[in-house]
This record gives structure tokens, sequence and C-alpha cells, in this order.
């Protein structure tokens, strides 16, 4: 039988146990937490046991003041800032044929819509509104090959896109336009553009090219200025999780249920 020692080996986040990875999310908390009470309980009793029968050659006696896990002994600053980049765990399979279809279906769909009102509407009946730009690829990405990610979520897609553009067209008039700095004005857009996605808890990878796209040479976005924000950051977005509600939820796979959530904040108090 093997030691809780043997059984227990450190993989990236969390801890593998008898080939099973258990990570430090809030249902692999109390896994962990029992996992380590077992290792302490094992250490305690063999250093108990190892001061009573070799009394001859005394060890060092045993101090309950003391962390009961084992120290690890730590690393150079370099060794271990390096030993952050191994791998730590295993790829993910193949997804089946019946994802990959739904997948393709869904942001056909879904960029097929957004396209159709840019092409067909905003640039034939209006001077400078705009309803796609690159940061909807990847979008659909999210919404229609990950629906269940956090990030993927309505919250995330609608206000984290507005957030962003926010910042980026700011970033394009104090430090781009006012400053002529365009590669500052483009650091400034991302960098901002993340913070206030993190205040708003709104976190969405596509917000930081939203964000980057209002500083690039492109005329129609800057003679948009604010209004960019709504046209196509919120709107497009919108419309964009219109169709991911309607497309995801055909399937009957429950895997691709959407939304996961429609509250941003998590109300229920932190547990100490």
């Amino acid at each position: 039988m093997k030691s809780p020692q043997e059984e227990v080996k450190q993989a990236g986040s969390g801890v593998e146990v008898n080939g099973k990875f258990y990570d430090n999310s809030v249902e692999g908390v109390p896994q962990i937490l029992a996992l380590m009470r077992v290792i302490e309980a094992h250490d305690v009793e063999v250093a108990k046991s190892s001061s009573k029968n070799n009394s001859d050659h005394p060890t060092k006696a045993y101090d309950p003041t003391k962390p009961l896990l084992r120290e690890k002994k730590e690393d150079h600053c370099l060794t271990a800032y390096f030993k952050r980049w191994q791998h730590k765990r295993d790829a993910p399979y193949l997804q089946s044929t019946h994802v990959v279809v739904w997948s393709w279906i869904g942001s056909f769909l879904g960029i097929a819509v957004l396209c159709y009102i840019h092409y067909e509407v905003c640039l034939k009946y209006t001077e400078n509104l705009i309803f796609i730009v690159g940061s909807f690829g990847a979008q659909a990405v999210l919404l229609f090959a990950a629906p269940k990610a956090p990030l993927a979520q309505p919250w995330n897609a609608v206000v984290g896109n507005g957030v962003s553009a926010f910042a980026g067209i700011c970033a394009w008039h104090i430090v781009g336009e006012g400053m002529g700095i365009m590669w500052l004005a483009g650091a400034f857009a991302v960098s901002i553009a993340i913070v206030f996605m993190h205040w708003t808890n709104s976190l969405h990878p596509p917000g930081g090219a939203t964000a980057l796209i209002a500083v690039m040479e492109m005329k129609r976005v800057h003679e948009l200025s604010f209004l960019y924000i709504l046209f196509p950051a919120v709107l497009a977005s919108m419309v964009h999780v219109a169709v991911a509600l309607l497309v995801n939820n055909i399937s009957a796979d429950p895997l691709r249920s959407y939304p996961m959530t429609w509250i941003p904040f998590n109300m229920k108090p932190k547990s100490s």
C-alpha cells in the first residue's frame, strides 16, 4: 500500500491524487484540505514512532508548534522562476464531431449576421457607422466554441467590449491624436481596457483587440470617435450574444447550454 506521500504529487495549480487532478477551485479545495490532513497525520505518527523506537539514536524532537507539513527546500530564485515554465498538465483531447459542427454553425451564423448589418445596412445607408471589427472574430470563438467559459458570458461580451472601446478611444484622443505617439497610445489602450474590465468584472479577451483597433489608422473608427462604443462595440456584441443564445441552446448537448450566468457579481460573502 502506498503511503500518502507516494499517492500525492504537486500538479500545476493543485494536486494530483491517484491520477485524479484537484485544482484550487471552490470544488477542489475541500479535497485538497482533506488530503493535507492525511499527510499531516502520517508525518506526526512517523515522528512519534521514530523518537520512541530509536532512543539510543535520538532524532530531532517533534515540535508541535512548527507546521506539520514537510518543508520544501527553497530553490534559487532563478531556478524557481524557470521551473514555472515547465509543462504542468496534459493537453485536452480533441473535441467530438458534434461540438465541432455546432461551433461551426454558431460562428458562421453569428458573423454572417454582423457582416450583413455592416455591409448591407451601415455602409450603404450611413456615412460612418460600422457594425463589425476584427475583435468579433475572437468573440465568436468564445461564444460558440467555449460557451461555458466565464469570459464568454453575456456581461463579459457586452460590457467588456464596451469599456474596452471607451479605453481605446480615450487613448487615441489623448495620446495618439493629442501627443502624436501612436505606439504609446496602443499600449495605453489595451492596458487601460484590461483595468476597466477588471473593475467591472467583465474580462473578455476580444476587448483588448477592440481597444487596440480604436487607435489604429482606421479613418472610419476615428470619425466615429466615442460613437465607436455603441457601433459596433456594445450593439454588435448584443446581437452576437442574441445569436449565441438562439443557436447554442438548440443543441441537445447540456454542455452547450448558454449562458452560465446573467449576474456579473458574486453577492455571496467570502469565506474567511
